[in-house]
């Protein structure tokens, strides 16, 4: 059995899709007889997703130091934590998610120093867009410690190959292997059309400036469908949602958008279930967790280009087209235009896209083969790719 530690900054509900994905990813391992290690920072009255089966993974959760807005993924006690795990339970393996915090270049730093093989994975935190993002701040970094970091990786796993290829633009030159991120599939349900008072697009994310919601509100605001309103569930990030709510309210669109707040579990998949069509409009995501979501639920998903599911137009269950506004609208109208007979048929092939390629097993599968080939060598998986 390998035995592996991973590390994430936080597990917090509102962090995004790590405090998602990190927990479901050690769940299956585990079940895939990993011996799994978890080590993440805990904030004050932190709420966690609730994801993490501690029955099959190992936690440790070491405080965080710091005064309200200011207290920051960072614990005294993490360097000794991690060195104690990795001695005590003779780690084989580091998998480090993400990237700039003090918590990763911690755990980089211990494998470095300990010469214990080290994954990471950016979960989307190197793409373009993302870099550009407070770039003067991540430039210093990426010259101080996080070029290094990486180079010193034994590999770095990205979600999907457009992630990979704005690595290869930063200069990284090692393996890399792509793997998509998982799901748990929800239980089928034959859509019925019924009496609606409203149909509804939905979006699921955090109400963040790189998600487009401008871009929405304006293709929106050209289009004015009858009978139709967007939900947007989600939490509210450094709040942008003020700034979303007076677009809406300056092209007098208040009837037309509600919002949530954030949403979780079994509600959540009721919301998924209710729903008509999917938007993400986003600027940059590595891989995009609520596009397979909503497919898993028998929506069809319009999505921007600003995240790699150009299956949406080869598998024929949504729309997947440029960022911009003039884009989002065209893709609006024929989505809006689709009778609710080919609605429920791209659903269905969106269903049986995800079953085939993005359940947690079959993703799991390919992640312990890959931590094999880092600690036994030999032929490299087919989902590795060497050099440039």
């Amino acid at each position: 059995m390998i035995s592996t530690l991973a590390v994430v900054a936080g597990l917090s509900k509102t962090g995004g899709g790590t405090s998602y994905s990190v927990p479901a990813w050690s769940n299956a391992l585990a079940r895939e007889q990993v011996q799994r290690y978890l080590v993440t920072v805990r904030a004050r009255h932190e709420q966690t997703s609730g994801v993490l089966d501690e029955k099959l993974v190992h936690l440790e959760r070491v405080p965080s130091f710091g005064l309200g807005s200011f207290e920051v993924r960072w614990s005294l006690a993490l360097r000794n934590k991690i060195e104690s795990i990795c001695v005590e339970n003779h780690i084989q393996l580091i998998h480090n998610h993400g990237v700039w915090l003090p918590a990763n270049h911690t755990a980089s730093s211990i494998a470095h120093r300990f010469e214990i093989p080290c994954v990471i994975t950016p979960h989307g935190m190197l793409t373009q867009w993302a870099f550009n993002n407070k770039s003067l701040k991540k430039s210093l970094a990426w010259r101080l410690y996080q070029k290094d970091d990486l180079d010193n990786a034994k590999l770095v796993h990205v979600t999907a190959q457009s992630e990979g290829d704005d690595l290869r633009k930063l200069g990284f030159r090692g393996p890399l292997a792509v793997i998509p991120n998982g799901l748990d599939l929800p239980e089928w349900v034959e859509r019925v059309e019924g009496e609606k008072e409203f149909k509804t697009l939905l979006f699921v994310s955090r109400i963040h400036p790189k998600k487009g919601l401008l871009n929405l509100v304006e293709a929106w605001s050209r289009i004015k469908p009858k009978g139709w309103k967007v939900k947007l569930v989600g939490p509210d990030e450094g709040g942008y949602q003020a700034v979303v709510e007076r677009a809406i309210h300056e092209k007098g669109l208040d009837q037309d958008f509600v919002f949530t707040g954030p949403v979780y579990g079994a509600e959540l998949t009721e919301i998924y279930r209710a729903a008509d069509l999917f938007v993400l409009p986003t600027f940059s995501e590595n891989f995009g967790n609520v596009v397979p979501e909503a497919l898993a639920n028998g929506l069809p998903v319009l999505c921007t280009e600003g995240a790699p599911w150009e299956e949406l137009n080869s598998r024929r269950c949504g729309w997947w087209f440029p960022i911009g506004v003039e884009h989002l609208e065209k893709a609006l109208r024929e989505a809006l235009e689709a009778t609710p007979a080919q609605r429920r048929e791209m659903g269905k092939r969106g269903r049986q896209l995800v079953e085939e390629k993005y359940t947690w097993p079959s993703v799991a599968k390919e992640m312990k083969q890959l931590y094999e080939w880092v600690l036994g060598g030999g032929s490299a998986p087919s989902f590795v790719r060497i050099g440039s």
